[in-house]
């Protein structure tokens, strides 16, 4: 298994297009996703993917770029950037066609090349500012 194009395929086909087949080939259903703060779900993949459809409702025209990527063992890490414009529905703040830059970093552990659980951090405390100002 090529790991970094396991990585490039789960941002730019699974995440960017919500691609299900691709999501099929490369995660188990269901799989662990675990959050900031600590919390961890079951997702199934069609959880996983209505998730993501609503996503991409709110950020349009969603750019990934790989800025890092590691692997160890059974490990595969990410760190990311995000372009995209924002155009309402989450957290209630109206939306305004604003390009939004949002960074991140997600952790894959996969087993028989499968992904079985997933972490992520995002900077979502950032892409707050960016929508509201609200420290200006």
């Amino acid at each position: 298994m090529n790991k970094e194009l396991w990585i490039k395929q789960w941002f730019f086909e699974v995440l960017a297009k919500v691609d299900s087949l691709q999501l099929q080939e490369m995660a188990t259903d269901p799989f662990i996703f675990h959050m900031a703060g600590g919390r961890k779900y079951q997702v199934t993949h069609q959880e996983y993917l209505s998730f993501l459809a609503m996503w991409h409702q709110r950020f349009k025209n969603v750019q990934f770029q790989l800025t890092h990527m590691l692997s160890d063992d059974n490990k595969l890490m990410a760190s990311y950037q995000c372009h995209a414009t924002y155009h309402g529905g989450w957290l209630r703040i109206p939306g305004k066609n604003q390009a939004v830059h949002m960074t991140g970093m997600m952790l894959f552990k996969l087993e028989n090349g499968m992904m079985t659980e997933c972490w992520m951090e995002d900077s979502n405390f950032d892409l707050y500012q960016q929508l509201t100002h609200y420290l200006d």
